[in-house]
């Protein structure tokens, strides 16, 4: 198998997705939404992140994402919000 990293734009599918309404750890704010998101590259592949910037309610499958990035202390974490 020959693998190698790549640059992608950034865009996705929402494949699956659950709305939490359970603060699991303290400063959690509820409700949250869990997304497996597919990237527009390649079927396949799949980041599972959280949907943010947008109603828990208005998130559907087949959903068009982008991602954003939110910076906790020094890492960067990959979330997704709604396509323009």
């Amino acid at each position: 198998m020959d693998v190698s990293s790549e640059p992608v734009s950034g865009r996705g599918r929402v494949v699956s997705f659950t709305i939490n309404h359970q603060a699991w750890a303290p400063g959690l704010v509820v409700p949250f939404v869990i997304a497996i998101v597919e990237l527009v590259e390649q079927t396949g592949l799949r980041f599972l992140s959280n949907i943010v910037n947008c109603d828990p309610d208005d998130v559907l499958i087949g959903m068009e994402v982008v991602v954003v990035f939110e910076q906790i202390e020094d890492v960067w974490l990959p979330l997704f919000e709604a396509a323009q």
